[in-house]
C-alpha cells in the first residue's frame, strides 16, 4: 500500500508509490482488522466519479457510480472522510436506504442492497456526497513535514486516497474513470489517460480514465500550462505553473530517456500516459502514470538525473506489479536499486561501490538489535532505521542475487515477474518462484537467510599466513563471522608481486580457513574491499558523517550560551529539532566531562559563542578551522553572513564516537541551513552559502580490519 523513498541528496521530500504518511498506515491496518471481523471485504470493480471542487470554499461535490460485487448479499461496506456527508446513494434510479457509522476519523458507509439488486453478478451504487477539506502545509517552501493529504485551495488541489476523498475498502484493486470541474483556468490531473477536456460558461471539465486496476487514486489540479508530446505511443504531459515553462523540455527529454530505458530492461510501459506535475507546496510524490514535485524541488537540478526516473520506474514496480504486504514491502528496495542504485552503476565503479557502502553504514549506523527487522516485516519508511532497512537492506539483496545468477538470468527473473503479475499482487514467494525458474536453482536458502531473517553478517578476520609451495604460493585466512553465520558469496582480492588475483569463495560456517594458490607471491589481500556483500562494517570502515553521530541515540547536542541573542535562539531551536527519544539537549554549560569524553557529540556555535567548540576544534582534520566571524573547509574560507558550514571528527576519547561542528554566520544562515543536515547524512562535512550547499565531502577511511598486508 505504502511507498516511501528519497533519491540522491534531495532534501527529505518523501517520494512515494501511494502518498500514505506511516501513522495513516497504522489507521489502516486497525481499520483493517476491524473491518474483517465486522464487515465482508466486498469487491469493488470500478469508480465512476464525477466531482465538483470549489476552490474558495475548499469544498467539493461528487457522486461515486461505484460498480461492486454484491451478488447475494443484503448489504456494502466502504470507508469515507469522516468530515463529508452522505447525501444520498441509489442504483437502477432507485434510492437506497444507507447508515453511517464513525470509526476514527472516518465513517463506515454501510449500504442495503434490495432483493431485486442482488441478482446479478455486479451492481452499480451511485453515492453523492459533499464536503471540505483544507489540511494547509506547515510550509509552502520546506518540507511537507505535516503529511498533508487532503486540500482544496485557490492555490491548488491535492487529494490523495488517504484522506478518503472517494467511498473505498481497505485493500480494493479497481478501475478509475474521473470527470472534474474545476473554474476555467485550473487544469486537473491523475491516474489513466485523457478522455476528454473543455471549457463552458467558465468552468473546465476533464475526463481520465484507467481501465486496468489500482491500489488508489490521487487527484491533483492547480493554474497549469498544459505541454504534450507522444513518445512510440505514449502521451508525456508537463503540468508546470508559467513561471518554471523554461523547465518543461528539459523534464519530457529526460522522461523519454527513462521509459526507453526500463522499457528495453523489463518490459512495456503499463499506462497510455506519463506526466510530471508540479505542486504549490513542496513534494516528491510518484502515482500510477504520474508524479507531483513541489516547485522548489522541480528546481533541483539532480532531480532530473535522480528521482524523476525513480517515480517512472515505480509504474512497474508498485503502480502495476503491487505489492502483498502480507510478504513484506519488496518494491521500493527494488525501484532502488534499478534506478538510484542503477544510475550510478551507468556512471562508474566507483560511484556504484560508493553507493553499496552509504547502504551498509546507513545499516551500521542506524540499525540495532532494539530496532532491527526481517524485511518480511517492512511495510513503509517512518525514520532512518526502518529506510536503511525496507530501502537499503532490500537493495542490496537484489544485488547479491544478481551477482549469483548473473545480468541474463537476473533479468530475465524480472521481466516474468513483470509479465506474470501485471496488475495483480506479488511478494516474496513470487520473486523467489521467478528466479528459480529462471536459474533452474534452488534458492530457498537465499530468502530464508536475507528476507525471514533480521540482521546482517559481520565479517572478521581471523588468522593469516602465506605459504611457499613447490609450484606457487598458498595464502590461508580465516574468516569468522559473528553471531549468525550466513551463506556468502565472498569476494576475496590479491595484490600480488606481480598482478592482482580476484575470486569469490563461499563461506557458510561461523569460522572457516579459506586456502587460495598463486603463482605470484601475495603482497597483501582483503575480503569484501568493494562492498558487494551487505554487512555491518567495522568502526574503521566508517568515515566521520552525519549518519554516524545522529545515528547514535545517545548523542547529545550542545547549543550555545554566548553570542548574539537571535544566534543563541537560532542554535536552541536547531538543537531542539535534531532531539531523539534517547538523545539530549544541552548548553554548553550544563554538559559534563563523562558526556564529552563517552558521547557522540553535536556541537552548535562557533568558538566564541559555544564553549566546546573552542575547546575540541583542536581535534578537527587538517583543512578546516573555525575562527570569529570566518570558517576555513576543505582549503576554501567562508566569511559572508549567508554561510554555514558543518564539520566532522571522531572524539578523540572513543574513537566509536563523533563530533560534529556546525556553525553558521547569521541567525538566517542558520534557520535556512539547519533544517537540511539529516537530509546530507552521508556527508563528512558541509558549506553553504544562503541556504545553498556549495561543497560536500566524505573523509577517506585508510584502514580496515578486512584487509592484511603480508610486505616485510
Amino acid at each position: 500500500m505504502i511507498r516511501f523513498s528519497r533519491s540522491g541528496d534531495m532534501p527529505k521530500i518523501r517520494q512515494t508509490k501511494c502518498v500514505f504518511p506511516f501513522l495513516f498506515i497504522l489507521f489502516m491496518m486497525t481499520i483493517s482488522t476491524l473491518w474483517a471481523k465486522e464487515y465482508r471485504e466486498d469487491k469493488i470493480l470500478s469508480h465512476n466519479i464525477e466531482i465538483e471542487l470549489y476552490l474558495n470554499e475548499h469544498k467539493l461535490m461528487a457522486v461515486d457510480h461505484m460498480r461492486v460485487q454484491a451478488r447475494n448479499e443484503e448489504r456494502f461496506s466502504c470507508l469515507i472522510n469522516g468530515a463529508f456527508q452522505v447525501l444520498s446513494v441509489g442504483s437502477s434510479n432507485k434510492k437506497l436506504a444507507f447508515k453511517t457509522i464513525r470509526k476514527g476519523d472516518g465513517y463506515f458507509l454501510e449500504i442495503t442492497i434490495p432483493s431485486d439488486l442482488r441478482q446479478a453478478d455486479s451492481v452499480v451504487l451511485d453515492i453523492a456526497y459533499e464536503g471540505h477539506l483544507f489540511e494547509k502545509p506547515a510550509s509552502l517552501e520546506l518540507e511537507d513535514v505535516g503529511g498533508v493529504t487532503g486540500i482544496i485551495d485557490e492555490a491548488g488541489v491535492y487529494l490523495s486516497p488517504a484522506c478518503l476523498w472517494y467511498p473505498d475498502t481497505p485493500g480494493s484493486l479497481a478501475a478509475f474513470t474521473v470527470t472534474v470541474t474545476t473554474p476555467e483556468g485550473y487544469e486537473a490531473v491523475t491516474l489513466g489517460a485523457l478522455i476528454s477536456r473543455r471549457s463552458v460558461d467558465g468552468k473546465t471539465y476533464t475526463t481520465w480514465e484507467e481501465k486496468n486496476v489500482s491500489e488508489g487514486c490521487d487527484l491533483v489540479a492547480g493554474r497549469y500550462t498544459v505541454t504534450s508530446v507522444n513518445h512510440n505511443g505514449i502521451d508525456i504531459y508537463a503540468y508546470f505553473f508559467p513561471e518554471e515553462q523554461g523547465l518543461v523540455e528539459t523534464y519530457v527529454n529526460a522522461t523519454k530517456r527513462y521509459l526507453d530505458m526500463y522499457q528495453k530492461l523489463l518490459g512495456d510501459y503499463p499506462y497510455k500516459k506519463f506526466a510530471i506535475v508540479e505542486n504549490f507546496f513542496q513534494t516528491g510524490y510518484g502515482m500510477p502514470s504520474f508524479t507531483l514535485l513541489g516547485n522548489s524541488v522541480v528546481k533541483m537540478p539532480f532531480i532530473v538525473d535522480t528521482s524523476l526516473g525513480h517515480e517512472i520506474l515505480h509504474n512497474w514496480w508498485g503502480n502495476s506489479v503491487f505489492v502483498d504486504e502480507s510478504q513484506g514491502n519488496w518494491c521500493e528496495g527494488l525501484t532502488t536499486y534499478m534506478a538510484d542504485y542503477y544510475y550510478k552503476e551507468l556512471k562508474d565503479n566507483a560511484s556504484a561501490e560508493e553507493y553499496r557502502n552509504d547502504i551498509c553504514r546507513k545499516y551500521t549506523n542506524y540499525v540495532t538489535g532494539k530496532n532491527d527487522f526481517p524485511l518480511k516485516n517492512f511495510i513503509g519508511r517512518r525514520d532512518q532505521a526502518t529506510r536503511a532497512i525496507g530501502y537499503g537492506k532490500t537493495a542490496m539483496v537484489f544485488h547479491m542475487l544478481r551477482r549469483m545468477v548473473g545480468d541474463e538470468v537476473f533479468y530475465q527473473s524480472l521481466r516474468s515477474l513483470y509479465r506474470g503479475h501485471i496488475w495483480k499482487k506479488a511478494g516474496w514467494k513470487d520473486i523467489r518462484r521467478v528466479f528459480e525458474d529462471a536459474g533452474k536453482r534452488d534458492l530457498s536458502w537465499f530468502f530464508e537467510q536475507w528476507i525471514n531473517q533480521a540482521d546482517a553478517p559481520f565479517l572478521t578476520l581471523g588468522k593469516t599466513e602465506v605459504e611457499k609451495v613447490k609450484d606457487g604460493w598458498v595464502t590461508r585466512m580465516e574468516v569468522i563471522q559473528k553471531d549468525h553465520a550466513y551463506q556468502i558469496s565472498l569476494p576475496v582480492h590479491l595484490e600480488l608481486a606481480e598482478g592482482n588475483y580476484h575470486t569469490i569463495v563461499e563461506v557458510k560456517g561461523q569460522s572457516e580457513v579459506i586456502s587460495i594458490q598463486t603463482q605470484s607471491e601475495p603482497q597483501s589481500l582483503a575480503i569484501d574491499p568493494h562492498y558487494e556483500v551487505f554487512r555491518r562494517l567495522h568502526i574503521e570502515e566508517i568515515p566521520t558523517t552525519i549518519d554516524f553521530v545522529l545515528g547514535d541515540n545517545e548523542t547529545v547536542v550542545v547549543y550555545p550560551t554566548s553570542g548574539e541573542r537571535s544566534l543563541q535562539e537560532a542554535y536552541k531551536n536547531l538543537a531542539e529539532s535534531f532531539v531523539t527519544k534517547k538523545g539530549l539537549v544541552k548548553p554548553d554549560t550544563g554538559i559534563t566531562e563523562a558526556e564529552i569524553t563517552q558521547k557522540s557529540l553535536f556541537i552548535l556555535g562557533g568558538p566564541t559563542e559555544n564553549k566546546l567548540t573552542k575547546r575540541l576544534m583542536e581535534n578537527l582534520p587538517e583543512d578546516f578551522s573555525f575562527g570569529e566571524g570566518t570558517f576555513v573547509v576543505n582549503k576554501v574560507r567562508y566569511q559572508e553572513k549567508g554561510n554555514a558550514v558543518l564539520v566532522s571528527s571522531r572524539n578523540a576519547r572513543d574513537k566509536t564516537k563523533g563530533v560534529i561542528f556546525f556553525a553558521g554566520l547569521s541567525a538566517d544562515a542558520i534557520a535556512k541551513t539547519g533544517f537540511k543536515i539529516p537530509h546530507y547524512g552521508k556527508y563528512s562535512y558541509l558549506a553553504f552559502t544562503d541556504g545553498k550547499n556549495i561543497d560536500k565531502g566524505v573523509f577517506a577511511v585508510t584502514d580496515s580490519p578486512l584487509r592484511r598486508s603480508f610486505r616485510k
